[in-house]
């Protein structure tokens, strides 16, 4: 299924499940730099190391086909490591069951679409609206199956010369678990 929501026309629509605030450590990159420069890692304030989040790949879901998590079931949802993770802290990974949760921020959030996908079912759902009208949060909410493939746009509003708008690719979510691979492959590029 392909498709394109513009925020404007649907977001009232698509506005159920609003993203939450829990942090989840980027893939890796700030581990390394700081293995690089022997700083510690970051600790919750007590002294005491983070605790480490899951990497997916490394953990599928299990197997079994479960009904889309109802908005307040994602309270209690774990933080996830996506493999690669280039939103820097813009975007958060969170799972329930087979189902993922992406939530991610960024100026003037104006479309998110499927550019291509194996299987059908993804939600999108719009945060808060900035000061120009337009969202500064959205959330993408997928299962995560076997021999599930697909790639998700999220874009922002731009304004070009003489008051013409246009779009920008903000992030641009990869999901793939194809036949013979241990766990899924998700990205926010």
């Amino acid at each position: 299924m392909i498709g394109t929501v513009l925020f404007g026309a649907l977001a009232p629509a698509q506005a159920a499940e609003p993203p939450s605030a829990q942090s989840v450590e980027p893939d890796g990159a700030a581990v390394e730099s700081r293995a690089q420069t022997g700083e510690a890692p970051p600790d919750g304030g007590g002294g005491k190391e983070a605790p480490k989040v899951r990497a997916l790949e490394e953990a599928p879901p299990a197997p079994e086909r479960t009904p889309r998590p109802a908005a307040a079931e994602w309270d209690a949802a774990e933080p996830v490591r996506l493999a690669r993770d280039r939103s820097g802290a813009a975007c958060k990974a969170r799972m329930r069951r087979e189902w993922l949760r992406i939530d991610c921020t960024a100026p003037s959030l104006a479309m998110v679409r499927t550019l291509g996908a194996s299987a059908g079912e993804a939600w999108f759902g719009l945060d808060q609206k900035g000061s120009d009208g337009l969202a500064t949060g959205v959330s993408v909410v997928f299962p995560v199956r076997l021999g599930d493939r697909r790639v998700i746009e999220i874009g922002s509003e731009s304004f070009e010369y003489r008051g013409q708008v246009g779009f920008s690719t903000s992030f641009v979510i990869s999901e793939q678990w194809l036949d013979g691979d241990a766990g899924p492959l998700v990205s926010v590029l």
